[in-house]
């Protein structure tokens, strides 16, 4: 059996990671599974799996994986939970590093750069958050104005959203867009037909996204005929199967 780990290895450890955090199998499961599916050495598939969801809690782990499991680990948990969630994984990470380094051993080069990287990257993201908050008021300004107002401006908005340069490109996406299929959705996904499955703690207005029919990048109108709102279930489905 194999014992070198190979990246698709490691990205199927994540995955099944993300099922044993989830509930949805246990360890030995998961280890059992990368074993006899994809011939990885099933003490290091344990392995990987365990520093996983060690990663999900922000506590130490003892055994090193590899400078590319970390950074695909890393970047998985910012784009699957978020960027609390990334913060508690480098945390772990830094605790993992400590004590390796600890105990006498030679420095994990490549992983600090991995590091590095992912909280320089963290810091400019304060720029995207500033984007969104700002974004989120006008969405609230547009629902609180007046119905006649909000239309006259769309029909006058350019249908193509004006690119802006924060931490990546991202699109300037117009408010009244959101703000219309919010109100036009009443509380109910648009897709499942379902109530929204809960209420923003902010203002206790039900929580739907808005989701365009054609995404943006692939050059679909910021228009209320091309968006929906979408409970998040449905939204992920959509974008990820």
């Amino acid at each position: 059996m194999s014992t070198k780990i190979t990246n698709l290895h490691v990205e199927n450890a994540y995955k099944l990671g993300k099922k044993v955090y989830e509930e949805q199998m246990t360890i030995s499961e998961a280890a059992d599974e990368l074993s006899q599916e994809y011939s990885m050495n099933r003490g290091s598939a344990q392995g990987y799996v365990y520093t996983f969801l060690r990663m999900m809690s922000g506590e130490e782990y003892r055994r090193t994986i590899n400078a590319f499991a970390t950074e695909y680990y890393l970047n998985g948990i910012y784009s699957d939970y978020g960027e609390q969630q990334l913060l508690s994984a480098l945390s772990s990470v830094r605790k993992h590093l400590e004590y390796y380094e600890g105990i006498g051993k030679s420095r994990q080069q490549q992983i600090h750069q991995v590091v590095d990287k992912l909280v320089e990257g963290l810091n400019n993201v304060t720029t995207m958050s500033n984007h969104i908050a700002e974004f989120d008021k006008q969405i609230a300004l547009s629902k609180n104005d007046m119905p006649d107002d909000r239309k006259k401006r769309l029909n006058a908005a350019s249908k193509i959203p004006a690119r802006v340069s924060v931490s990546t490109e991202v699109f300037r996406r117009n408010p009244d867009v959101v703000a219309e299929v919010l109100l036009r959705a009443n509380g109910i996904c648009e897709r499942c037909k379902q109530d929204a499955p809960f209420l923003r703690a902010k203002d206790q207005t039900p929580y739907l996204e808005v989701h365009h029919i054609k995404q943006l990048a692939a050059g679909g109108e910021d228009t209320v005929k091309n968006a929906l709102a979408l409970c998040p279930n449905c939204h992920r489905e959509l974008h990820f199967g």
